[in-house]
């Protein structure tokens, strides 16, 4: 919006818009006031979630198990494949049989598919999960090779599915990477973060007036109000696992753990993470108000130019490792008359190739407009000028010099 109303300006001449690129490169502010903490967990990342950067990180390539951390793609695949969320998914012997976490669905049992996402995601129900695998694409066989392809799409190079629930089987992994990348993704689409940030839900139960009541595996989202989602897992095999889903200053993170050995200290070391986390990132002005950021030529007045200031000052909560570019967007030539103060082209602020705020160039000066003098003026001495440089020319052997080549 911005430019647009910059290009309506009355000062703006529409075909001598041009960008100049400026690599005014801020000088990063502290570093993050701690070392990166030591955990238990086998493998852990954390990145933020708008871009991907990582920012913890310990052996993330390595493939480890998931346990119900898988329910995460079961539940990307349901919401992308665009099923509507009130068909009634129905529970065959097979789903019934499951066990483990489940919610207790009864074979024949009917519930929809919204109702069965708050069972898998929330309790952690394999039942939900083999419902639901059924449901999308006739089988679990069917559905597990589904899962398969769009982790391949995602680019999820360390991780294999061999069930849509996560109980340990041979075969079936991820890494830390990987499903940091999946939680971001999954956490893109607003039916997911709508679900994984309630501890508690209420759903019908196969004869129970009173309902089923679902409580949420992570108990983290009650502890820590930046904290959102998103699931949760455990078997003998892949121990304590976690994909929390956290934000802070408007920025979104994603933290995978795999591997960690207790309960307790899985969460300590999920504070820690996010903690140290959220120290990387602080406060910086990346546009500085009432700095002169460019000059342009005014014209008719050789050699005078037009100062041009920021109208405001422009603060985001950045990465404290990144360096800050300023782009410039200038006309080619300014209209004249000019007041001072006013609009006369924008400066921009880049982390990388994100663009994170504008603001208006004003002109420090007030620049009337040309009188036929003055242009008559201008076009005399630009002759002189010509004629000068010719002469200098001339004078180091130019004519010469061409006459003998």
């Amino acid at each position: 919006m911005i430019r647009a109303g910059l290009i309506k300006a009355h000062f703006f001449a529409l075909t001598g818009l041009v960008c100049l690129i400026v690599s005014l490169m801020l000088a990063p502010a502290a570093m993050a006031q701690e070392q990166p903490p030591d955990i238990a967990a086998k493998a852990a990342v954390m990145i933020n979630a708008s871009n991907g950067q990582v920012i913890y990180s310990k052996n993330p390539d390595m493939q480890l198990p998931m346990a119900s951390t898988t329910k995460m793609m079961t539940a990307l695949l349901i919401i992308e494949d665009g099923h509507n969320v009130n068909d009634p998914v129905t529970c065959s012997q097979r789903c019934a049989d499951i066990g483990e976490s489940s919610i207790y669905l009864k074979a024949g049992e009917t519930l929809t598919v919204e109702q069965m996402l708050y069972g898998l995601l929330l309790p952690s129900g394999n039942d939900c999960a083999i419902a639901l695998a059924e449901y999308d694409a006739g089988s679990v066989e069917a559905f597990v090779n589904k899962m398969n392809q769009r982790a391949a799409q995602l680019g999820l190079t360390n991780t294999h599915y061999v069930t849509p629930h996560g109980l340990d089987e041979p075969g079936h992994y991820t890494s830390a990477a990987d499903i940091a990348k999946l939680g971001a993704v999954l956490m893109t689409h607003q039916k997911i973060r709508e679900i994984v940030k309630h501890s508690v839900y209420s759903i019908p139960g196969y004869g129970q007036p009173d309902g089923r009541t679902l409580i949420n595996t992570n108990h983290l989202l009650d502890k820590y109000p930046f904290i959102d989602g998103i699931k949760t897992g455990y078997t003998d095999s892949a121990q304590e696992c976690i994909v929390i889903s956290a934000e802070d200053h408007g920025n979104e993170f994603i933290m995978s753990y795999l591997g960690g050995p207790t309960l307790a200290q899985r969460d300590q070391d999920v504070i820690n993470v996010l903690n140290y986390g959220f120290s990387a990132y602080s406060d910086r002005t990346v546009i500085t108000a009432g700095k002169q950021y460019a000059s342009v030529d005014i014209p008719y007045s050789r050699g005078s130019k037009l100062p041009l200031v920021s109208a405001a000052g422009l603060v985001r909560h950045i990465y404290t490792k990144d360096s800050v570019q300023q782009r410039l967007v200038l006309p080619d030539k300014p209209t004249l008359p000019i007041r001072k103060g006013d609009k006369v082209g924008l400066v921009e602020a880049y982390d990388g190739n994100t663009l994170m705020g504008s603001t208006y160039l004003l002109a420090a000066q007030d620049v009337p407009a040309p009188g036929f003098a003055d242009k008559i003026s201008y076009y005399l001495t630009s002759i002189v000028h010509v004629l000068g440089m010719a002469s200098v020319w001339l004078l180091n052997g130019g004519f010469r010099g061409a006459l003998a080549s």
